[in-house]
């Protein structure tokens, strides 16, 4: 994993550091917070991988704040499920367990279903289809075997946008993004090409049930898709995976 996580440093668009709240400040986000949705953007940049380390001190360069806010913001994503902390490795990007993996899927599967649901019934209103259009060009450009960094940015863009026509706001604000896309690039090395492509092939079909107004259909393709990865992911070497705590 860390030959991995040293080439999406490389390749990743770096995010910007937020700036930083003025002592005695009413009103903005805190320095932990900013700190915190900062990680959080990088991962679904692909920035931060599975397995890599969240050095301190270039967390306080990188965002211009002290210590204090670094530990607190690395203690709530610690409480979160997505940092892990280490005595003798310090903050990284958790590995999932396989259990965990198959959790989220679960979770996702009621999620994005009626997210795709929604979206069909809502594609016929102001620029909708358009923006669905866009996204979609976007991420089939990448074909099944494209950059995994460049094809996850674009696949989080096409189910926000998914996300965004459907306009329920608490069904955005539910969907497990980090821990999905930390999902992605965690077992990505270890899909055989054919699976890929089989699972790439379904963003076709959700893309034209959409587009077409179809939500039972886009539904059922959802759920066939996850539940394809949940069989997926049971077929993976133990490798593949964290170990589940003891």
């Amino acid at each position: 994993m860390k030959s991995a996580a040293t080439r999406t440093r490389a390749s990743a668009p770096k995010p910007a550091a937020p700036a930083v709240v003025a002592a005695g400040a009413t009103h903005g986000p805190s320095s932990p917070d900013q700190v915190v949705e900062t990680i959080k953007h990088g991962i679904l940049l692909g920035r931060f991988v599975p397995g890599q380390r969240l050095i301190e001190a270039d967390m306080t360069r990188d965002h211009r704040v002290s210590r204090g806010p670094v530990r607190e913001a690395l203690k709530r994503l610690n409480a979160e499920g997505i940092v892990a902390l280490s005595r003798h490795r310090g903050a990284y990007i958790r590995l999932l367990t396989r259990r965990e993996v198959l959790e989220i899927l679960i979770a996702l599967e009621a999620v994005v279903g009626l997210a795709a649901r929604l979206a069909a019934l809502n594609i016929a209103q102001n620029d909708h289809r358009a923006r669905l259009q866009a996204a979609y060009d976007k991420l089939n450009a990448h074909g099944a075997n494209g950059d995994r960094v460049l094809q996850s940015i674009d696949r989080n863009a096409f189910y926000e946008t998914i996300f965004h026509i459907a306009g329920n706001h608490e069904l955005s604000r539910i969907h497990p993004a980090v821990p999905t896309q930390i999902l992605r690039m965690q077992v990505y090395p270890y899909l055989a090409l054919r699976d890929r492509e089989r699972q790439f092939s379904d963003y076709s079909q959700l893309f034209d049930s959409i587009r077409t107004g179809n939500s039972r259909g886009a539904y059922r393709i959802v759920v066939r898709h996850l539940r394809r990865s949940r069989l997926q992911i049971r077929k993976l070497p133990a490798a593949a995976f964290a170990e589940e705590a003891s």
